[in-house]
């Protein structure tokens, strides 16, 4: 019996150290080979059967052999179990190699092949998670780790204290992942420019960021108190924010919170009965508005209701409209709005904080649609100050509703002041845009929310003067045609030889020629005036050209390196058809000289000599244009999207070579600039044929201020005027729609 069950142990144990052996090179050569794991699958099960039948057939012979003896001695069991033990082990070994080689299968055939896919349809974010999570599990895998690599991108932390918690929320993800303690260098993102957030533990309190890219922010102080109902916000230096007309560099914002709600009227009914129309010290007054000052007790007699009583101006007898009292408290003045502020120790917002909190500075070129469409705008009545649709950033009716008194006067004489977000008498693309009233305007429609500053208690921006810009075109007289003739003749230059170098771009594109041009500047200058044409070479008879004008990101890059290409990919519609297309390389765009640093006008020299250095090379580009006798010169249009569009308002009416033009999401700016180089001026001097295609919820010229004043005074005959206004549609028009137009807009109005 001993020598049975000592031979039981060393069939399973023998059995172990050849199977394990044999599955461990059979494993490395499937997967050298890349063999598919049925065929192991295979192999496993015949090891398996093997191993059973051995084991049969052990049971048999130890039967015949030992079938009279009944009692089994004890080291006989000691190695009967340690057989059975080693029976499971065979088994754990098959079930090991099994799952291997199947999870490996798995992840080959199927995993890989998804990861892939998500990666190549362009969802980064998606692909990011994906990555990551299956590093977990296949830490060494080669393909993983690639695009995990190729999915991914560090971006920068900066704070100004240590020790706080941070963690951070990926685009697509929906927890967050602790990263942690500051000083961070850095940390990993998906390689895309969608927003990711961070979540900072700080003092009892949790401030959520978000981001496209590098984090730096700046704390409050260490003891805070956030109000209840208060969302807070680090402090930024904001690099670029935007309104209609306006354009904000590098301003640096404290740490704040911002109410989630409008103040109600039933949180304002307390102010009242508290006598908060009686006690001084709660307003502003003395105050100084334009030349005037206004002590408190003359000035509190205008803060009635509509009986008199201290109030807003819907209310009765000091009380708010019965069902109301959920609702934002409307009707109320600058002054009444300070005045409830200091009653409990607040303030109200100043515009760079209304703005970061809105959300309004992260798509500059675009209103924020999930506010406009969700908010109560275009509307009879208002909402409940807690109704959360179109709520952003986790405040509520931040767009619409009322219109939100913030701290900022406009212009030095405090004859106006700030006044955000629209109301719901009025039009989604308020939402951006840049309003200001008299601090005694009481209209329905004005309200507010509470802030406080959470380093020192104040801040500086909170008195910054928003600088006067709003004009009325329409009240603007215009020049008289010999005073334009003067202004026009800024652009002219004494006639000279071209000079021009034209050559090929070698290896562009099959079936695609490329070339350069180059010549002197009609004015004074080291630089040379070059640019790009690019045409389809199946087409024998001669190209219709187009003249390119950039927008505003050719004055933000120092270089053209990219240009040739975008320019192809952009207009290759066109280019199929037979048009050849030129992009000179203006003054102050891309690799040239800067003299002008935004596309906003201002009222100096430089601005001005800008613009006419700009003009006179549009002109001597047409001359080059003009030279070339592979060109349909009488068919040569203009194409201008953004900046383009609105440099068009001089280009197309100092010189009448153009057929006919398509612009894209233009208008009027507002800023002053000098009088020969208004553009007002200009505009109403064109007559080229036009096709303008624009948004109404454009975020930088906006639909009202730039563009309807632009339809009004364009000197283009009306039955050559084509305007497409899309709804629903910000500073991107979509491509599609120019595509359909705008080879018939030229056809139309060329000779062919």
């Amino acid at each position: 019996m001993n020598d049975s069950s000592n031979k039981y142990v060393q069939l399973v144990g023998g059995f172990i150290a050849i199977v394990f052996g044999v599955l461990q090179g059979i494993d490395w050569l499937f997967k050298k080979y890349e063999i598919s794991s049925f065929y192991f699958n295979i192999i496993l099960i015949v090891l398996l059967l093997a191993f059973i039948f051995s084991i049969y057939i052990y049971f048999v012979k130890r039967k015949n052999t030992n079938s009279s003896n009944k009692k089994l001695e004890k080291k006989s069991k000691t190695r009967l179990i340690v057989g059975i033990i080693s029976s499971g082990l065979v088994l754990i070994i098959f079930i090991y190699f099994f799952r291997k080689i199947n999870t490996n299968q798995n992840l080959v055939n199927e995993i890989i092949p998804e990861l892939i896919e998500v990666f190549d349809s362009g969802k980064i974010s998606k692909s990011f998670i994906m990555s990551r999570d299956l590093l977990k599990r296949y830490p060494k895998n080669e393909i993983i780790k690639n695009y995990y690599s190729k999915s991914s991108r560090y971006v920068k932390l900066k704070t100004d204290k240590k020790g706080i918690d941070v963690s951070v929320m990926y685009p697509g993800d929906s927890t967050y992942n602790y990263i942690g303690k500051t000083p961070i260098d850095s940390f990993v993102v998906p390689n895309n420019y969608q927003y990711h957030y961070l979540k900072f533990s700080y003092d009892n309190a949790e401030f959520i960021e978000k981001s496209r890219n590098n984090h730096d922010y700046r704390f409050p102080e260490n003891t805070i108190e956030i109000p209840t109902g208060h969302k807070p916000f680090l402090g930024i230096t904001a690099r670029r924010m935007w309104l209609q007309g306006l354009d904000f560099e590098n301003i640096n914002i404290e740490s704040f919170s911002i109410a989630e709600n409008e103040v109600s009227n039933k949180d304002f009914q307390e102010f009242v009965n508290a006598g908060g129309y009686e006690n001084p010290v709660y307003w502003d007054f003395p105050f100084q508005v334009g030349n005037k000052t206004y002590d408190f007790n003359s000035s509190i007699k205008m803060f009635t209701d509509r009986y008199g009583r201290p109030g807003p101006s819907n209310w009765a007898y000091g009380q708010f409209p019965t069902g109301l009292d959920n609702y934002p408290v409307t009707g109320i003045s600058w002054f009444e709005a300070r005045a409830y502020a200091k009653f409990l120790n607040l303030s109200l917002p100043n515009v760079y904080q209304w703005l970061l909190a809105s959300g309004n500075p992260e798509d500059l070129g675009n209103v924020n649609q999930y506010v406009t469409r969700n908010s109560n705008y275009d509307s009879t009545q208002l909402r409940e100050v807690t109704n959360e649709s179109g709520s952003f950033n986790g405040l509520n009716n931040i767009g619409g509703n009322v219109k939100e008194w913030t701290s900022n006067p406009n212009g030095y004489n405090q004859e106006k002041f700030s006044i955000m977000g629209g109301a719901f008498n009025e039009s989604s693309y308020t939402f951006n845009n840049y309003y200001s009233l008299s601090p005694f305007d009481r209209s329905i429609g004005n309200g507010f929310r509470l802030s406080k500053n959470l380093t020192n208690g104040q801040s500086k921006l909170d008195s910054d003067i928003i600088p006067e810009f709003k004009r009325n075109f329409y009240e603007i007289e215009d020049v008289s045609d010999e005073v334009f003739d003067v202004y026009k003749s800024q652009f002219d230059y004494n006639s000279q030889p071209l000079n021009s170098k034209t050559s090929n771009i070698e290896s562009f594109r099959d079936g695609y020629t490329a070339q350069r041009f180059e010549m002197n500047t009609t004015y004074e200058n080291d630089e040379k005036l070059f640019g790009f044409i690019l045409y389809s070479n199946k087409f024998k008879d001669k190209y219709d050209p187009i003249i390119i004008y950039p927008t505003a990101g050719s004055i933000g890059t120092n270089n053209h390196n990219n240009l040739l290409n975008q320019t192809f990919n952009r207009f290759k519609y066109l280019i199929d058809e037979g048009y050849a297309i030129i992009h000179p390389v203006y003054h102050n765009t891309y690799s040239r000289e800067k003299t002008h640093n935004t596309f906003w006008p201002n009222d100096s020299e430089k601005y001005k000599n800008t613009i006419i250095k700009i003009g006179q090379d549009y002109k001597r580009s047409l001359d080059y244009i003009e030279s070339r006798n592979d060109f349909n010169f009488e068919n040569l249009s203009y194409f201008g999207a953004s900046w383009g569009s609105t440099t068009s308002n001089y280009l197309l009416a100092i010189d009448d070579r153009i057929k006919a033009a398509v612009l894209l999401v233009g208008g009027l700016m507002m800023q002053k600039s000098r009088k020969e180089v208004e553009a007002h001026y200009y505009v109403r001097r064109i007559k080229t044929p036009i096709l303008h295609i624009v948004g109404k919820e454009d975020g930088i010229f906006g639909f009202e201020e730039s563009y309807k004043p632009w339809k009004e005074l364009i000197g283009t005959p009306k039955d050559k005027l084509k305007l497409i206004e899309l709804d629903n549609v910000g500073h991107g028009v979509p491509w599609d729609t120019v595509r359909k137009h705008h080879s018939n807009w030229i056809k139309a109005h060329t000779s062919n």
